[in-house]
């Protein structure tokens, strides 16, 4: 019986460490993974919440979030593009009056109030320009 229980043991263990090591994977790659957004701007005025990610630096590490645009409707070139802490008026981690160029390559707008890690960042687009039409965007976007 002795030997039987230290083999139960043995593999108990094994599978308690395999959990824990599969549930450190997933909760570490849920931070700061990019992220794709498409939808439309609002024409006239208004900015439109993409969506929220948290993130995976300290704030002394990594002090900019990464986005690019891949796809504006035609005659457009830029869409106004800044972070803010998640919730309901969530203080803006960044300039709302960063533009970025629909040019497919990353950007690296700064913070000017750097989000702590694990605290949730919600992108932000607004059209650069007065349109009295709805503009189409997408892209891709991490907090950092």
């Amino acid at each position: 019986m002795k030997e039987d229980s230290g083999y139960f043991m043995n593999i108990n263990g094994k599978l308690a460490m395999g959990a824990l090591v599969l549930s450190m994977l997933f909760s570490t790659s849920a931070f700061a993974a990019s992220t794709t957004f498409s939808g439309t701007l609002p024409a006239k005025q208004g900015d439109t919440e993409v969506s929220t990610v948290g993130r995976a630096n300290a704030q002394d590490t990594v002090q900019y979030f990464s986005i690019k645009v891949t796809k504006l409707s035609n005659g457009y070139s830029s869409v106004r593009a800044w972070t803010e802490e998640a919730g309901w008026q969530g203080e803006n981690y960044s300039n709302p009056y960063t533009e970025v160029s629909a040019n497919s390559n990353w950007h690296t707008p700064a913070y000017t109030t750097t989000p702590a890690k694990g605290d949730n960042v919600t992108l932000n687009r607004d059209n650069p320009v007065y349109t009295t039409s709805t503009v189409s965007v997408e892209g891709e976007w991490s907090p950092n």
